[in-house]
């Protein structure tokens, strides 16, 4: 995983036109999170989530352990300053979104979840093995 100057093409490996990599604990199905200059991702598909600077590459925390969540294959979702991660088992990890790894709340659905939340407005869409949540005030 990388960031690179897109409008060069070829072997830029070792080149300036490569801003940064990181050739280890990196996403395989979970998509990065781009928030502000926080670049979130999980560690292939599993409860462990890193992030860095988006320009810079340089670590705010490398491979935290999410509590209650083992394996994942939903994308983590930002909202409201709040970062959700959500795990197979159906835990749902509220962390803020900032250079530092903080737990804010952790919910439970009961149920296994493979899809990624979705937030419109004040609201988050969450779709279990069964059901379509919608959480709300």
């Amino acid at each position: 995983m990388g960031a690179f100057d897109p409008s060069v093409s070829g072997d830029i490996e070792g080149t300036r036109f490569v801003a940064w990599t990181i050739g280890r604990d990196t996403p395989d199905i979970a998509s990065l999170l781009l928030s502000e200059n926080r670049l979130y991702f999980h560690k292939a598909k599993t409860g462990v989530i890193s992030c860095v600077d988006v320009a810079s590459g340089k670590p705010y925390f490398l491979t935290q352990r999410v509590p209650a969540i083992r394996t994942t294959y939903a994308s983590p979702v930002a909202g409201g300053g709040y970062v959700f991660l959500t795990g197979r088992g159906g835990n749902t990890i509220v962390i803020k979104d900032s250079e530092k790894f903080e737990i804010v709340a952790e919910n439970d659905l009961g149920e296994g979840v493979d899809a990624t939340p979705a937030i419109a407005g004040d609201q988050i869409f969450i779709r279990s093995a069964n059901h379509l949540y919608c959480i709300a005030e």
